[in-house]
């Protein structure tokens, strides 16, 4: 049987599950200055979630920009900085 998930890279196009009520949510705090935090295991798709959401609201409003930082790598305050 094969496994219809590519784990290890983020899912965009055809590849992303379209989780409608959690993007919807998440286009909305973006659009609104809501802070949000998603909390879930590894590898449930959080990063793409947040790929995906902020891709329709960069396509819709031209006046938010959007930056996406990857900190997996980041393991002390020191590290940030």
């Amino acid at each position: 049987m094969d496994i219809p998930f590519i784990y290890g890279k983020l899912a965009v196009g055809e590849n992303f599950s379209d989780r409608v009520n959690e993007k919807i949510r998440l286009v909305q705090n973006f659009l609104s200055g809501t802070n949000t935090i998603l909390i879930s295991p590894r590898r449930w798709g959080k990063s793409s979630l947040v790929l995906k959401a902020a891709s329709e609201v960069k396509d819709t409003s031209p006046n938010i920009l959007v930056v996406f930082l990857d900190l997996f790598n980041i393991r002390s305050e020191e590290d940030f900085y």
